[in-house]
């Protein structure tokens, strides 16, 4: 599964999809999100780690491809999605024009605004959206916080030691821890920097121009959650090692 946080005018909300999942099916499941009609929509998608764009869908865009898995999907582990609604007619565009919050030149105190039947804050509190849905924060919550004591306690410590990177959806690599800590990129939270042996990564140690470790061949490194991260013991380490190196060797003619 891909974990995707989702983003538009009346919605900031975090889901999972498959990475196996088509392009028409994607923004279906868009729409059910953000009620904005698959036909009027503008899509973004960027890679959370660098917030660099990879993905994009204009209005009324239509392709041989809606009916094919989503690439982006298949290759990346998390993203932010970006849903803008081209039609100023629509439900959505109508609620986005009110303000989320009273301003001193309307004159209305912030009860009677709660008081108010239409405004975005009474769609997103009815829907149970971003800081609304108590589920979802509450998950979030202890994920990170069980991320940010892992990070503290363990993984700190272990920098330029071996690991293992395990992301959901893909096989587990190998990998030598190199970074621990926050990314220049507006990603919340702690992250991990792992060097590869083999060109199985995202980049090269640097996000948003930043080079956070290295220096490291291209596509040799990705930063990743401490959740994915187990650091290897010395037995397991010699044990990789004789592996990889048994690879090696079959390979080499």
């Amino acid at each position: 599964m891909v974990r995707v946080i989702i983003e538009s005018e009346l919605v900031r909300t975090e889901k999972e999809f498959p990475r196996a999942f088509k392009l028409n099916d994607f923004k279906n499941r868009l729409y059910h999100v953000t009620g904005v009609e698959p036909i009027d929509m503008e899509v973004v998608v960027k890679r959370q780690c660098d917030n660099k764009e990879i993905f994009s869908i204009k209005k009324g865009e239509t392709s041989a491809d809606e009916g094919e898995v989503a690439g982006f999907l298949e290759r990346e582990e998390e993203l932010v999605v970006v849903v803008k609604d081209a039609n100023a007619q629509s439900i959505t565009n109508q609620l986005a024009t009110q303000a989320d919050a009273p301003t001193l030149t309307q004159g209305i105190s912030e009860e009677k605004y709660l008081q108010r039947e239409q405004s975005v804050l009474r769609w997103k509190m009815d829907h149970g959206y971003g800081r609304f849905n108590a589920a979802l924060q509450n998950q979030r919550t202890t994920e990170t916080q069980r991320d940010e004591a892992y990070a503290r306690e363990q993984l700190t410590a272990a920098i330029n030691h071996t690991c293992r990177v395990t992301v959901d959806g893909q096989a587990p690599r190998r990998a030598v821890l190199r970074y621990v800590g926050p990314l220049p990129s507006g990603a919340t939270g702690t992250w991990c920097g792992v060097e590869f042996a083999e060109a199985t990564g995202k980049n090269a140690g640097q996000v948003n121009g930043v080079t956070l470790f290295g220096p490291v061949a291209p596509g040799h490194a990705s930063f990743v959650r401490p959740r994915a991260v187990e650091v290897l013991s010395e037995n397991e380490e010699a044990k990789a090692d004789d592996v990889h190196r048994d690879m090696e060797s079959d390979d080499e003619i």
